[in-house]
């Protein structure tokens, strides 16, 4: 699935949308040894690569992994006008008055967990990153070479 189709996943009817989660071509199984996935962003005045990878990959990975504990932490901007009493970003504060990057963290079973820095970097990227580090394919290196059948010699 292009970029371009899992931008419109949202607007298709609920029928459509779970159609073309089932027959997506892309492979955004993650390895059985990651436990959870965090991401941490603030949530107004900031990068937009978090929130473009949350609107665009976010669903098409919890479909694929629906064992997957994905946490989405938006972080309140104190630099926000607010005419709305009751706005979650009132009284926000930042330590030490510095904005916090944005960052992935990736919870594994059994080693330490991975951070991620998502600064710069748009959905796509994101997304990369996440299937490098925590993909299948990290679960087969870190098994090593399958070791080959003993032949006898001749």
């Amino acid at each position: 699935m292009t970029s371009a189709a899992s931008s419109s996943l949202r607007r298709l009817p609920l029928r459509e949308a779970v159609n073309t989660l089932r027959t997506s071509t892309d492979n955004l199984v993650l390895s059985n040894d990651v436990r959870s996935v965090t991401l941490r962003f603030v949530a107004k005045n900031s990068e937009a690569g978090p929130r473009q990878f949350i609107r665009t990959h976010l669903p098409r990975l919890s479909y694929s992994n629906p064992n997957l504990s994905i946490n989405v932490h938006r972080i309140p901007d104190p630099r926000a006008k607010h005419k709305n009493p009751n706005s979650p970003d009132k009284g926000a504060v930042w330590e030490n008055g510095i904005m916090p990057k944005p960052e992935m963290k990736i919870d594994f079973d059994g080693t330490p967990s991975q951070t991620l820095p998502l600064s710069h970097l748009d959905g796509d990227k994101i997304l990369a990153q996440l299937i490098s580090v925590a993909g299948e394919e990290r679960l087969k290196s870190l098994e090593g070479p399958s070791s080959l059948p003993n032949q006898g010699t001749i």
